[in-house]
C-alpha cells in the first residue's frame, strides 16, 4: 500500500471490506473539536476549538488536523495560489458534509473562521443551535436577552422568558448575516466567511423536534439523534415561534441550550454534547423524566439530610427515624429521575460536558452512565479543566469496576507545540534556516515546512480516537515515545457482553 508517499504493507487480516465509524477528538487547546468520518466516509465536524482566539495568538489546531488529515497545504485549486483548471494535478475543494456548532462560544465556533475561509475546503451545511450573538447598537435592551435578541415578555423582571429571536430557519439565518456582513460580532464574522467562501452553503437550526441529523436515521446504519436542545412554542401579539428558554445568565443560557447527538452505530452508543451545565441537566432531566422535581434541588435536599444524621447526636429516636424516610423517599425521587433520564442519555462513551467543569449534576452523570468519558481541555486557561472533582465524578458515576477517563490535555505530556523531542532538532534546524533566508520564496519554503511539522504534530499527539465496526470498539491515543517497534499507540478494546447486553471495559496488563 501507498500512504502520503511512503509505501508499505499491511497484512489481510488487518483490513476490511467495509469502512468503520471514526470519531477524532482532536487537541484543539481550551475548547471543543471533534472530526468524525462516516462508514459512507461523508465527513462531520463538531465544534473546531478556538482557533487563533481573540488575541491572534491560538494554535488553530482544528484547521491544521484538517491541513494535514487530508493534505490541504499540497492540496491544487484552482484560484488558490496561481493554481488554474490547467494545472497538472488539478482537484476539486475537499467536501466537509457537515459543520455542526454546538453553541456560540468562541472556543467551539471560532476554529470555524479560518476553516471556513480555506478556499480548498468546500462546507456543505452548517448546524446550529439557533443562538446568534448580534449588536445591540440603538435597541432598548430591556426588550433583549444580552446581545442574543429579542425576549418574550419584553419587560423587566420576570421569572421566566424565552428567546423570541431564535434563529429557525435557513432563510432567517441568511438574512441575518446579510445584514451583518461588516459585524465586529466574532460569531456573525465567523458565519459571513463561511458564506463568502461557501455561496450555496445552507444553515439548519437542529433540536429535539428535528429527532436526528437528516439522513443519519431509519434504516440508516449510523443514527445521529438529537436529545437537546429543546424549545418550547410560545405565543406573543398573535404569533406563535418555537423558543429557547433563559437558562440563567447569557453563558448559562448559550451553553446549556448546546446541540446534543446520541450516535447509534450498531450495538455502540456516544453521547455527544457541548457544554451543558447544572442548570441545563435540570431542565433537561425535568422534560426527559416528566418529574416537576430538579435533580438539584433533590440532590441538596438529601445531602441535608444525610449531614445532619450524621453531625447531630442530639436527635431522638423518633426525629432520626422520621429523617431517615424523609430521605429514603428522597432518594426514591431521585432515583426515579435518574433511571428515567438514563433510559435516553445511557451510552458506552461519553464526550465530557464543558471540558471537565465542576457545574456538573453527579446525578445527571449517573444518567449518562458511560463506561469511558473523553475530556477536551487545554493548556494554558485559568479554568483548571478537568476540575479534581469533575473527574472524581466521572469515574463514580461511570460504569465497571474500571472506568475508562481520556483526556486530551493529559494525551499530551507538553504544550500542544512544544514538540517531542524528537522534533526539537529539526524545529530548530529549520527555524534558523527561515530567519536566515535572504529572499521570500526561500522564506516561504522554510514556513511551510515548519507548519506541515506543527500540523502534524497536532494530528498525532493529543488526541483521542474511537474507531468501530459497529461490535468492536477500541479507543486509543498517540505515545509520545513508543514502547517497542511495534506499539506506539495506546489502546483499549471494549468488549461486547452478549448475557447483559452491553459493553464492558476489562484491564489490560499492557497499558
Amino acid at each position: 500500500m501507498k500512504c502520503r508517499g511512503n509505501e508499505g504493507w499491511l497484512k489481510e487480516e488487518w483490513v476490511t471490506d467495509k469502512r468503520m465509524l471514526e470519531i477524532n477528538f482532536v487537541d484543539i487547546g481550551q475548547g471543543d473539536g471533534c472530526h468524525l468520518v462516516t462508514p459512507d466516509d461523508e465527513i462531520i465536524l463538531i465544534d473546531a476549538g478556538e482557533g487563533v482566539g481573540f488575541d491572534g495568538s491560538g494554535g488553530d489546531n482544528m484547521s491544521r488536523f484538517l491541513n494535514w488529515r487530508y493534505n490541504l497545504r499540497y492540496r491544487k485549486v484552482t484560484g488558490v495560489d496561481d493554481v488554474t483548471d490547467a494545472t497538472v494535478g488539478v482537484k476539486k475543494p475537499k467536501d466537509i458534509d457537515y459543520a455542526i456548532i454546538s453553541h456560540p462560544d468562541l472556543d467551539h465556533y471560532y476554529g470555524f473562521h479560518n476553516i471556513f475561509k480555506n478556499k480548498k475546503l468546500k462546507i456543505k451545511k452548517i448546524c446550529h443551535n439557533g443562538i446568534v450573538e448580534r449588536s445591540t447598537q440603538g435597541i432598548d435592551k430591556n426588550t433583549w436577552m444580552y446581545d442574543l435578541g429579542r425576549k418574550v415578555p419584553p419587560i423587566p423582571d420576570q421569572d421566566i422568558y424565552h428567546l423570541w429571536d431564535t434563529v429557525l430557519t435557513d432563510k432567517e439565518m441568511q438574512d441575518l448575516i446579510a445584514k451583518n456582513l461588516k459585524s465586529g460580532k466574532y460569531y456573525l464574522k465567523t458565519l459571513v466567511s463561511a458564506k463568502e467562501n461557501n455561496p450555496d452553503i445552507k444553515f439548519d437550526f437542529l433540536d429535539i423536534s428535528k429527532e436526528h441529523l437528516d439522513h443519519y436515521r431509519g434504516n440508516n446504519p449510523l443514527k445521529l439523534e438529537i436529545l437537546a436542545p429543546i424549545t418550547e412554542t410560545i405565543e406573543f401579539e398573535g404569533e406563535k415561534r418555537e423558543c429557547l428558554k433563559k437558562l440563567g445568565n447569557e453563558g448559562e443560557t448559550k451553553n446549556g441550550h448546546s446541540i446534543v447527538f446520541k450516535l447509534h452505530y450498531g450495538k455502540l452508543k456516544v453521547l455527544l454534547g457541548g457544554d451543558l451545565n447544572t442548570k441545563s441537566q435540570d431542565y433537561i432531566a425535568q422534560y426527559y423524566s416528566k418529574d416537576d422535581n430538579l435533580m438539584s434541588d433533590l440532590e441538596k435536599e438529601i445531602y441535608k439530610l444525610r449531614q445532619k444524621l450524621v453531625s447531630d447526636n442530639s436527635l431522638s429516636v423518633e426525629k432520626r427515624r422520621k429523617l431517615n424516610q424523609d430521605l429514603e423517599v428522597l432518594s426514591i425521587q431521585l432515583d426515579l429521575i435518574v433511571s428515567k433520564t438514563r433510559g435516553r442519555f445511557q451510552c458506552d462513551i461519553a464526550k465530557a460536558c464543558h471540558h471537565g467543569a465542576s457545574d456538573v449534576l453527579d446525578s445527571f452523570l449517573s444518567a449518562i452512565n458511560p463506561i469511558a468519558t473523553i475530556i477536551s481541555s487545554g493548556d494554558n486557561e485559568s479554568h483548571s479543566h478537568p476540575r479534581p472533582d469533575a473527574l472524581g465524578s466521572f469515574g463514580k458515576n461511570s460504569r465497571g469496576k474500571r472506568p475508562l477517563i481520556f483526556s486530551t490535555e493529559l494525551a499530551r505530556s507538553t504544550n500542544e507545540f512544544s514538540y517531542p523531542i524528537k522534533f526539537y532538532a529539526l524545529l530548530k534546524k529549520i527555524e534558523e534556516r527561515m530567519n536566515a533566508a535572504t529572499t521570500k520564496k526561500e522564506r516561504e519554503h522554510y514556513e511551510f515546512r515548519m507548519n506541515r511539522l506543527r500540523d502534524s504534530n497536532v494530528a498525532k499527539y493529543g488526541m483521542i480516537t474511537v474507531r468501530t465496526d459497529g461490535t468492536q470498539v477500541i479507543i486509543a491515543q498517540k505515545l509520545e515515545k513508543k514502547r517497542s517497534d511495534g506499539q506506539k499507540w495506546d489502546i483499549y478494546e471494549l468488549t461486547w457482553n452478549n448475557k447483559l447486553e452491553e459493553y464492558e471495559y476489562h484491564a489490560n496488563s499492557n497499558h
